[in-house]
């Protein structure tokens, strides 16, 4: 059971607090601090169009979608800050030097109940991980404007500023869309269309499989190599989650899995034909149709709506494992 002192829930007893619905309860008994997000609400928005061969054309348009969804939901003007590549000459254009000083300003001297919010649109990419914490062998990265001289941002980086810096009861919602963006923050619980934790019940389903079933030699002997497969894929998670687990509370929407390219679409608004990033087209959308509905429900909206045109799927990721029915808020 639940006891809420100020916003930090432990697991303890009596009637549960409102916020403990928001976070699976811990079976260590360790405190988790939520975000109400009463506090200050801060935003950062970046659209990299680039030129030349390499040039997309919506990324500086979903800024502007964006800002407007934002001011919908009460943060200022003053404190949202955008970078894009048509503000040429200022201070504003997303070099890596400027991407990553508004970065640290997002969560500079972040307090409990604050709720930030991060927008990328650009590129995205891959490189080789070099410290051996990634799974798959390659680090994920996002392209500043000025990559080909000052280089790229991996996903590492980005962990270290945004997710290790904040410190409990600090909410951070981070919109990614770019090619590659699945796990671009490195946040280690990610979520199934179900709602569950991907892979969490894989073993247990596999285990009543193995009691249910009536097999022959040979299908024994698949199963137990499934059976290993999973074992190791479960380590793996928990080596994962010891690495990247966080005490913030950080949500991510990523606009595709790690190994896949994210589109483009073209829509018409006020007589115009604007192209947007598919992801960052399809969570407004989805927000504005229904205001109200849970995390669960909006990956599945943000889902359906990318997949009438695109192959690329959209991910939900968090950096503590939560209640996918809790209605969306920021």
């Amino acid at each position: 059971m639940s006891q809420n002192v100020g916003n930090s829930i432990t697991t303890s007893s009596s009637s549960p607090s409102p916020f403990s619905r928001f976070f699976k309860r811990q079976a260590d008994g360790t405190t988790i601090s939520l975000s109400d997000c009463t506090g200050e609400r801060r935003a950062l928005l970046i659209g990299i169009n680039y030129t030349g061969r390499t040039r997309l054309r919506g990324c500086v348009n979903d800024t502007a979608i964006m800002k407007g969804f934002l001011e919908s939901r009460r943060f200022k003007d003053e404190n949202i800050r955008i970078l894009t590549d048509d503000q040429v000459g200022t201070c504003w254009m997303p070099t890596r030097e400027n991407m990553l000083h508004n970065l640290m300003w997002l969560v500079r001297d972040a307090r409990q109940n604050d709720s930030y919010f991060l927008h990328y649109s650009g590129h995205g990419g891959q490189v080789e991980d070099l410290d051996g914490d990634e799974t798959g062998g390659f680090d994920n990265c996002i392209y500043p404007l000025d990559h080909a001289k000052s280089g790229v941002i991996t996903d590492d980086e980005l962990h270290t500023i945004l997710v290790k810096a904040l410190p409990p009861g600090v909410r951070l919602t981070v919109v990614f869309d770019c090619c590659h963006s699945g796990s671009a923050l490195d946040l280690p619980y990610l979520y199934a269309s179900t709602g569950y934790i991907r892979g969490s019940s894989a073993l247990a389903n596999l285990a009543h499989e193995l009691v249910e079933g009536d097999f022959d030699a040979e299908a024994i002997r698949q199963l137990q190599i499934k059976w290993q497969k999973l074992q190791n894929e479960e380590k793996e998670f928990a080596r994962q989650v010891n690495l990247k687990a966080a005490d913030a509370d950080v949500i991510m929407f990523s606009g595709c899995k790690d190994d896949q390219t994210a589109g483009e679409v073209k829509v018409k608004l006020s007589r115009k034909l604007l192209s947007h990033g598919a992801m960052t087209y399809a969570f407004i959308q989805s927000i504005s149709e229904n205001p109200a509905q849970s995390y669960q429900e909006m990956l599945n909206n943000i889902r359906d709506l990318i997949q009438e045109k695109y192959s690329q799927k959209p991910q939900l990721s968090s950096s503590r494992p939560m209640n996918m029915q809790v209605q969306f808020f920021m």
